[in-house]
């Protein structure tokens, strides 16, 4: 049952991303709220899902995850209420048959698709399609989100009938009930386990209620602790049920890293290294002062240590060998209180991991830049939203800046779109070296901010059915390929310096060369994905020789003319 106190802190989040975001409705930023909650996206991936506005078919933002491997297309549908006397009220159950009707068109392929349905939503299905052409076929989410009641249980079951046929699509129902608790309904199955301590390396404490073992145990125990007996080879999600993070995958960068830990030949320094587990049960009892004793857990959880515990598992089953010598830290409590458990729950997952970000925010050189921007008027964010109480347009985002810089000096544009996370990692020197200066990072960065301004603008057109430039449309997925071709042509006039100023004046001409490219494209492909197009690595290839071609000294920018309301061409291009 939602009371004044959901609704209160649901509202309350609502209204301050409605500011912070620049949201022009409640409705807008209740889906930066919950696509935030839901899927961990940035804000600026959360932007380019959003589909809502006339001709949205239902569907108000659509984001196709292939991180870490997946292949998973969510689609959501989003109703808020202002009122707390309104979220009795059920989900609106006509929004159902708007769902089903755009999926099965999308499903058929239906070929007066694109003049049904406004560009961002056709951006948002050639993707959809896209996905389908990769090895793994996509499965489908289905989420119904409001700050109000569930639909009623007829419309439930006759929403379930119609997808049965559909083996690979799922819906999902999100609540007054269930937002504030961060969307997250769990199915616990309980889980029992036996594991064994490594010689006599362990120490016990009782205090009270809560009773806690610390012990060193072998990798080979917890492989098999959260090996799923069912299936064996994979891992039984229902033991991190009440950890608060999910696992992010071999591919994640500090996933990799435990794994190549564990298999190096100097993984005896395993347990010195990592952090170790954190875990809780109802019970746990072993024989006292034994070596190598076995420990009995009954209704087992591991609440810290989900990605270590997996990275391991998949090292174990590339090289059991290797892995067998791992050993780690574990830290085990007993307590039959629920609030116990997720205190500790919280508490060793609130202990935020150092990020590579945060490794580099003390750095000499993001230091040396975080002093010179000030002198120059701007504050530099070393570390995320450190002066968020600054004017926004007077703050320097480190990661934001760093992806700039790949784009317009490295000539890396889709490593700038799609692997943000390397401008810490592997690409920073590449970055923040010795020859940086507080104007080479402004530059990219303010010339950037510039073309996403741009970017916003034509996405505000769509939903609200205002003219705009098509082209600048074509480039709302390529906004750092952009900047790369304001780079090239600032090559081609052969500048004594780059400067912001002049980049300002190339933006409207690196528009027209990536927007003509784009049109090109679609008149080749009428199934063109932006996406897709703008994370290919050859893209920048084909833009850059555009612009190579173009003569920016003898040619004004004209700007491709919108398509109305109702003309929209089915081809993507204006005649």
């Amino acid at each position: 049952m939602a009371t004044l106190i959901d609704f209160s802190q649901l509202h309350t989040r609502v209204n301050a991303y409605k500011s912070f975001y620049d949201c022009d409705t409640l409705s807008e930023a209740f889906a930066y709220v919950v696509l935030e909650a839901l899927l961990n996206l940035a804000p600026e991936d959360i932007e380019d899902a959003i589909t809502d506005g006339s001709r949205d078919r239902g569907i108000d933002a659509v984001y196709v995850d292939d991180r870490d491997g997946k292949n998973i297309i969510h689609m959501f549908q989003f109703k808020y209420v202002n009122e707390f006397g309104k979220v009795k009220n059920n989900f609106p159950s006509n929004e159902i048959d708007k769902v089903l009707s755009v999926l099965a068109d999308i499903l058929s392929k239906k070929d007066t698709l694109q003049s049904e349905v406004n560009p961002l939503l056709w951006n948002k299905i050639t993707e959809i399609w896209a996905a389908f052409e990769k090895p793994t076929t996509p499965t489908i989410e289905v989420h119904f989100c409001g700050n109000m009641a569930p639909l009623v249980r007829g419309e439930q079951e006759r929403l379930v009938g119609a997808l049965r046929p559909y083996r690979y699509i799922d819906f999902h129902e999100h609540t007054i009930d269930t937002i504030p608790a961060r969307l997250i309904e769990r199915k616990t199955r309980r889980v029992d386990r036996t594991i064994r301590f490594v010689d006599n390396q362990y120490f016990e404490r009782v205090d009270g209620n809560i009773r806690g073992v610390i012990a060193t145990i072998e990798a080979a125990e917890l492989v098999r602790m959260i090996e799923d007996p069912d299936s064996p080879g994979s891992v039984l999600p229902d033991i991190f049920d009440d950890n608060v993070r999910i696992y992010l995958g071999s591919k994640n960068r500090i996933n990799r890293s435990i794994m190549d830990s564990a298999l190096s030949e100097s993984n005896a320094l395993f347990w010195y290294l990592n952090n170790g587990l954190t875990i809780t049960c109802e019970t746990l009892d072993y024989m006292p002062r034994a070596r190598s004793p076995n420990i009995n857990l009954q209704n087992v959880q591991i609440v810290n240590g989900g990605q270590t515990s997996n990275a391991l598992f998949e090292a174990w089953k590339q090289d059991p060998e290797r892995v067998k010598d791992v050993l780690l830290l574990a830290r085990i409590y007993e307590t039959r209180q629920q609030n116990i458990t997720s205190e500790v729950a919280e508490s060793t997952n609130s202990q935020t991991p150092v990020k590579s970000r945060d490794l580099r925010s003390n750095d000499i050189v993001q230091k040396k830049l975080e002093e010179s921007l000030a002198d120059l008027g701007f504050f530099y964010e070393r570390k995320a939203r450190q002066h968020a109480n600054q004017p926004g347009e007077r703050r320097i985002d480190a990661l934001a800046a760093g992806q700039a810089y790949l784009a317009f000096y490295d000539n890396q544009p889709e490593v700038a779109k799609k692997d943000r996370a390397r401008v810490f990692g592997d690409l920073y020197d590449n970055i923040f070296n010795d020859e940086i200066t507080a104007h080479r990072i402004l530059t990219p960065f303010l010339t950037l901010r510039q073309i996403e301004i741009r970017k916003h603008n034509v996405q505000r057109c769509v939903r609200t059915q205002e003219p705009y430039d098509l082209h600048e449309f074509y480039c709302v997925e390529g906004t750092h390929h952009v900047l790369n071709i304001v780079s090239v042509l600032c090559d081609q006039l052969e500048l004594n310096e780059i400067t912001f100023e002049t980049c300002a004046t190339l933006i409207d001409h690196a528009i027209a060369v990536v927007g003509q490219t784009v049109a090109e494209q679609i008149k080749q492909d009428t199934l063109f994905s932006a996406s897709k197009y703008f994370k290919d690595g050859r893209t920048k290839g084909f833009l850059q020789a555009a612009a190579r071609k173009y003569d920016i000294r003898a040619r004004p920018v004209e700007a491709a003319p919108s398509p109305t309301n109702l003309d929209f061409v089915h081809s993507g291009v204006v005649k």
